[in-house]
């Protein structure tokens, strides 16, 4: 499996990408796909050829509880195996330290809704692909993100493609991207939301979301630069390698 830009095209980063999931109770794992009136669209998106997925209901009072007890559970695990690990001994986090959330930046998008999309009729976060949706797409299948020096480019994976080449799925001039930010209220903090030009957005689960959102927003001098700094830790590697081996 692999995809290539063409040749007048500099591929900049390419990480795994879906639609990011709810993680406060009302909304634990939950996805919705809102117009400017905070409408619901996935109507409209499945008209428009989506496949048909669960509808989006906010979590009742009895739910959110289970789902917060259950939090409070997978959290203390670690942290408990990690005082006994350290009684006695240097403290660490031999178990892994669980990250919080954090606290909500949107509370109406991140609390009480969780739009992944947030779409006018004929806006750009409208077209993007329904693989996107890890709800609707088969298993084993995922969807990456590519940026290159022109595009943001969505390819979607078979689980059994082996090394026939990724399919592109869907792509974006990039000066219609207008921005991109971490949005801290998720899992691991890997959340981002990609704002373009005509107001609509997408919310993503995103690998390296740190470096992927400073890549998006970075100047055309600032993506030069990051290409020759690449090009530089990938020449010190080899280097340091040549040396372990003389």
């Amino acid at each position: 499996m692999d995809w290539y830009p063409p040749r007048d095209e500099t591929l900049l980063m390419r990480v795994n990408a879906s639609f990011a999931t709810g993680s406060a109770p009302k909304v634990a794992g939950l996805r919705s796909f809102r117009d400017t009136e905070r409408r619901d669209i996935e109507g409209e998106l499945v008209a428009g050829g989506w496949p048909s997925g669960a509808a989006f209901a906010v979590r009742g009072k009895a739910d959110s509880a289970g789902v917060r007890a259950l939090d409070i559970a997978l959290l203390g695990i670690p942290r408990l195996l990690n005082m006994v690990a350290n009684a006695g001994a240097p403290s660490g986090a031999p178990f892994g330290d669980p990250q919080s959330a954090g606290k909500p930046q949107e509370p109406e998008n991140e609390v009480e809704d969780f739009p992944v999309v947030w779409a006018a009729p004929g806006t750009t976060a409208r077209t993007l692909p329904w693989q996107l949706d890890p709800a609707r797409r088969p298993k084993g299948y995922r969807t990456e993100t590519v940026l290159t020096d022109r595009r943001l480019v969505v390819l979607g994976v078979e689980p059994s493609a082996g090394l026939a080449p990724a399919r592109e799925l869907w792509d974006l001039p990039r000066d219609r991207v207008a921005g991109a930010e971490r949005m801290t209220f998720s899992e691991g903090g890997t959340d981002v939301r990609i704002r373009f030009t005509d107001g609509s957005w997408t919310r993503w689960k995103a690998g390296d979301a740190a470096k992927f959102v400073a890549r998006i927003n970075a100047e055309d001098g600032d993506d030069e630069r990051s290409r020759r700094a690449d090009g530089d830790d990938e020449r010190s590697r080899r280097a340091d390698g040549d040396d372990e081996r003389s």
